[in-house]
This record gives C-alpha cells, structure tokens and sequence, in this order.
C-alpha cells in the first residue's frame, strides 16, 4: 500500500513537472526570446516614421527629404546635397530597412584612448535621421571586426568627442556588414534611373505618284 502511495506521489510530481516545462515553453520562453530580441534592436523606430536623413562619408554629405504628393498622400524621396534630384526608392528603402530592423550581435565597451582601433575616431560613415515627431537618432560606422561579418558602431553618441583621457566607457555595438554595403554606394544609385526615351516611329515619307514622275 506504501508502494501504491509512492508511486502515485511519482505520478503527481512527474505531472507537476510537465505541466511547469509546457507552461515555460508556451509563455514564459517566448517572452524571454521577445525581450532578447528587442534589446539587441539597433532602434525602435519603424522606416515610415522617417521624414529626413543625412549619410555623412569622408568624400561627401548626401540629405535626403520624404515629399508627399497632394493627391493619395503618397511619399517619395527626393535628394536635396549633393545635387537636387528624385532619390532611388530602392537605395532609401535598403538604408531604412537595415536601420528600422537591424540588430546587433553584441556590445563591448572600449575608452575614449581606443575610438581610433575600431574607426570610430574618423568613421566611415555617419547616418543621422529626423522623425515625424522630430526626433533624431545617429548611427556611427566605423571599421570591419576581424570576422569580417560585422561593423563597430555606436548609437546615439553625443555630439561632442570624448576627451581621449576619459576613463568612461563607451558601448560599442557590432551591427551587420550590409550597412557598409547600405551607405557606400555611388551617387548614381543614390538617384532614381531615368525612364529610358522611347523613339518615335519614323513616318516615311510618301511615294511619288506616277503621275507626278
């Protein structure tokens, strides 16, 4: 009878224990996988939010401004520096998209002495954005890590420089390779292709009647 208790007491916790793992792996762990993943999001803002951007390189500084037509309130994108110009929608969207939903991999933090190892004294690119409420955000680019999968980065930094005796740590973030690919492109693609001419046809001309040869 003592055995029979046991094992009932076996059956019960065993119970207990499954109903704990379904419980975990129903509500719990997808939580936990949520919050991960919305803390290793770069930003929190969506691309339709974004009504004006700059990309900052050592050659050059291009802006760009969203423009809505007045009928069906559509937007599109027009280059404002270097040159005026319909910007390519497929250019804009690839940037936006990599900055609306791109994560980083990890974050270390360096000092202010050690900016320069990582290219982020002289960055190779710099992308700042103003949203619909006017907020701006800054991305930072600075080199390749040694996996050559990843870029150093820092978001959100103050405008001025830290002091390079700073003993204050600085979060350095490592964010996907296709932001170098996103903001190093010529300024070519940065603009919309025009629409290839059509000829018009040739009218040929009439054949003389016999009574005019």
């Amino acid at each position: 009878m003592k055995l029979q208790k046991n094992t009932l007491v076996l059956i019960a916790v065993a119970l207990s224990m499954i109903g704990l793992v379904s419980l975990y792996e129903t509500q719990v762990s997808p939580k936990q996988e949520a919050a991960k993943e919305e803390k290793q999001k770069i930003f929190t803002f969506k691309s339709d939010r974004v009504q004006f951007f700059t990309v900052k390189t050592p050659e050059r500084i291009l802006t760009f401004e969203r423009v809505y037509a007045r009928k069906g309130g559509k937007s599109s994108w027009e280059m404002k520096l270097p040159v005026q110009a319909h910007a390519s929608q497929a250019s804009v969207d690839f940037l936006l998209d990599r900055l609306a939903t791109g994560k980083s991999d990890r974050t270390i933090n360096i000092t202010a002495a050690q900016l320069p190892e990582f290219g982020l004294d002289k960055p190779q690119a710099t992308v700042t954005v103003k949203l619909d409420n006017q907020e701006t955000h800054r991305l930072v680019l600075g080199k390749t890590d040694f996996s050559g999968r990843f870029l150093y980065a820092r978001v959100n930094p103050p405008e001025a420089p830290p002091q390079k005796n700073s003993a204050e740590n600085l979060p350095v973030l490592l964010v996907p390779f296709d932001f170098k690919n996103a903001v190093n492109r010529p300024l070519s693609e940065w603009k919309k292709a025009a629409a290839p001419k059509t000829e018009k046809p040739q009218t040929p001309s009439p054949e003389p009647s016999p009574e005019n040869q």
